[in-house]
């Protein structure tokens, strides 16, 4: 039997109906009606119930369908991506990100992607984290959190560890926390990402996060206020360890809990389906994926932008 012969078979039995069947197939509906009667004398199993109106899929006809479909849809694909294997990639992508990632990379990345592949068309659709969690419509999703959807993929992009700071004169004079649930006694200055919640100090103890819910005196969208802020002595920040670092290594700020309870915190790119991909999808990933371990402190620093 003809994969022809499955895929008639397959629209039959979609629009259950040879009239509707023979239009989109753009054949005689006396040529559908011949083919189907063919394919159930190979069977020798009767797969159409017919009535002067309608047809009915039997049981036999309904197993037969479900074997037939995954058989056709399995060659599509295949013809799909021989197609994208020999063409050059072309045509639109559409990406959802929140803001902050869309100025990342269009400091570099964008213009080497549309330079390397000019036939393919970038649409970037900038959202809050809500907006991206409701929104459906794009090839790529870029989030800090796996998908909530079972249908959707992730794929993790990069890490970076958040750890928790104070300068030698802020411990000096309020005395070092024994533990993370100790935050809540201290002045806690707050970076605002407009991702999650800045009052969730995230932290790992025995394998499992937990949260920590703190305050204080300071709250602002730049990280490295909070960090300057926590080197002057004001209070507690919680930071990328790559941003702290070179603050830690002037004796400005102590990572405190000897960095026991860091928080690693992962960022997603996400896309709809593990099986089909699009080859103009594909090569955006892919050098994506590669920018992002080439470039790796590049995307430490956007934290503190």
């Amino acid at each position: 039997m003809k994969i022809d012969d499955l895929a008639l078979f397959v629209e039959v039995a979609d629009q259950l109906s040879f009239t509707e069947a023979a239009n989109n197939l753009d054949l005689p509906q006396s040529t559908v009606s011949r083919k189907i009667k063919q394919i159930e004398d190979i069977l020798q199993s009767r797969l159409f119930e017919r009535t002067s109106r309608q047809i009915f899929l039997t049981q036999q006809g309904h197993q037969f369908y479900k074997h037939s479909k995954a058989i056709v849809d399995e060659f599509r694909l295949a013809q799909d991506n021989l197609t994208d294997f020999q063409s050059e990639p072309s045509g639109d992508i559409y990406l959802c990100m929140p803001g902050f990632f869309s100025e990342v990379l269009s400091k570099e990345f964008f213009d080497v992607f549309m330079r390397t592949f000019p036939k393919i068309r970038l649409h970037i659709k900038t959202l809050s984290p809500t907006q991206i969690e409701q929104t459906s419509d794009a090839d790529l999703f870029f989030y800090i959190e796996p998908p909530k959807n079972s249908c959707m993929v992730a794929r993790r992009l990069f890490t970076f560890s958040r750890r928790f700071y104070a300068s030698p004169d802020y411990l000096a004079i309020y005395g070092a926390p024994n533990h993370p649930d100790d935050l809540v006694h201290h002045n806690c200055l707050r970076f605002d990402s407009r991702l999650i919640d800045s009052s969730c100090w995230y932290y790992i103890e025995d394998d499992d996060v937990h949260c920590v819910e703190v305050d204080g005196t300071f709250i602002s969208e730049s990280i490295r206020s909070t960090m300057q802020l926590a080197a002057n002595g004001i209070g507690i920040c919680y930071t990328p360890q790559s941003l702290a670092n070179p603050l830690v290594r002037e004796g400005k700020l102590v990572c405190l809990f000897d960095g026991k309870y860091s928080f690693e915190q992962p960022y997603y790119v996400m896309y709809h389906s593990r099986h089909h991909m699009p080859k103009k999808v594909r090569v955006f990933l892919d050098m994506l994926m590669q920018y992002v371990e080439q470039k790796h402190d590049l995307f430490d620093l956007w934290i503190g932008l």
